[in-house]
């Protein structure tokens, strides 16, 4: 095979794998009825009991939650590394440019935070500026904060320490339960029974509690964690050469699995040392979090592996191509889920959050994936870009691109 073809199919595993994410992302918004807070508990004692939701609601929690959005993350720190690197430019002139694409990154990430809370394309702006700094740095330095961002372990070291030398008090616990229980009140009926007016203005006063969530879970870091991981993939070069390093990515997979094992025997230890994680003290619910962590990692690490190899033989190739299409459009397609999302669960749209069984609410992803593969192939077959990915690239390079697919002349 022809080097060029050779990089094209390797560009399509990166595709391929951000579509994968943007799946794994849509389940878990469905699996929420497409809220980025809290709920009250009686939606969930109306709308999420019974066997078929709790196997559900347990199946998204273990396979989905926090794993996607790591892998998405690892794949825009990756992303990051191929575009240096195929890079002619003075890296000055790099630099101004990412800078350009990262301010409209979040311009539009505020724009999308206005409509739905749970965007990550802020964050991702105002963590991207770190990449160029942390490529001046070696490998081994980039890997190692990657890791210790990535399994969130200053905020869990540090929780641990608060939870041992100063745990909260009995009525500091039930101010902080009570507090949480309003915001879910608040948060469910505007949701519900809100405006479109009333919803983007609810979400322009919840910014400062983004931020408190950021920052207070760790969220923030281990995003960036991602980054640098991804980072540090790019470095090594490995999705160029995924076809000849099967062999590296058989191991990560295997090492992936050790440490599944391992957490969940340590998460068993724990639970039989000090009781169910709901009924520990705060220093122990923070070692929990410490495992789970771990625990999210390694999946998204088997995922990584586990994809890249998988796409390479009969029966994931299938499968490339139409992720692939979403990936290629990753940018356009997230938005686009909110779009979706939105309308279908939200108040001012078909009002199925305060309606639909939890369980019914996650199978709507597979539909609305599919319809996006469709809309993906259709519009791939004309233009060259996402829609969205178009104004992006033309914002940053300060002039119209072209966006048709050029005929290829024979």
């Amino acid at each position: 095979m022809p080097t060029k073809r050779l990089q094209a199919a390797r560009l399509q595993v990166v595709d391929a794998l951000r579509g994968a994410a943007l799946l794994g992302i849509l389940v878990v918004h469905c699996n929420r009825w497409f809220t980025a807070d809290a709920l009250p508990k009686q939606l969930y004692d109306f709308h999420a009991a019974g066997p078929l939701n709790a196997l559900v609601i347990g199946k998204v929690e273990l396979l989905f939650v926090d794993k996607f959005y790591t892998l998405f993350s690892f794949l825009f720190g990756l992303s990051f590394a191929l575009m240096i690197s195929r890079s002619h430019e003075a890296p000055a002139v790099f630099y101004r440019r990412f800078l350009r694409r990262l301010c409209i990154l979040g311009a539009i990430g505020l724009l999308h935070y206005l409509h739905w809370r749970g965007d990550i394309l802020l964050i991702y702006a105002a963590l991207g500026v770190l990449l160029l700094l942390f490529n001046r740095v070696s490998n081994r330095v980039v890997l190692l904060f990657g890791l210790l961002l990535a399994l969130n372990l200053p905020v869990n070291l540090v929780r641990i320490y608060h939870g041992w030398a100063a745990p909260p008090t009995q009525s500091e616990r039930q101010h902080r339960l009570a507090l949480l229980a309003r915001n879910a009140v608040t948060n469910y009926r505007t949701l519900v029974h809100g405006s479109y007016s009333d919803n983007f203005l609810a979400n322009a006063h919840s910014f400062g509690n983004a931020l408190n969530f950021q920052f207070g879970s760790g969220r923030i870091y281990q995003t960036l964690g991602a980054f640098l991981i991804g980072l540090y993939a790019g470095r090594r070069r490995i999705f160029q050469y995924a076809t000849e390093k099967q062999a590296l990515f058989r191991r990560f997979a295997f090492f992936a699995v050790l440490v599944l094992v391992g957490t969940k025997a340590l998460a068993l230890l724990l639970t039989r040392t000090y009781g169910p994680e709901l009924q520990a003290s705060d220093a122990v619910r923070a070692i929990f979090r410490t495992v789970y962590d771990l625990r999210n990692v390694a999946t998204t690490a088997f995922y990584i592996a586990g994809l890249t190899l998988l796409f390479q033989y009969w029966p994931g190739r299938w499968a490339v191509a139409p992720l692939s299409l979403v990936g290629r459009m990753a940018l356009t397609n997230y938005l686009l889920q909110t779009l979706v999302g939105s309308l279908l669960f939200f108040g001012y749209g078909l009002g199925l959050q305060g309606t639909s069984q939890l369980w019914v609410a996650s199978l709507l992803s597979l539909p609305i994936f599919m319809l996006q593969v469709g809309l993906s192939a259709y519009w791939l077959q004309h233009f060259s870009y996402g829609p969205v990915e178009w104004a992006w690239r033309s914002l940053t390079l300060g002039k119209m691109q072209p966006m048709r697919v050029r005929p290829v002349l024979s």
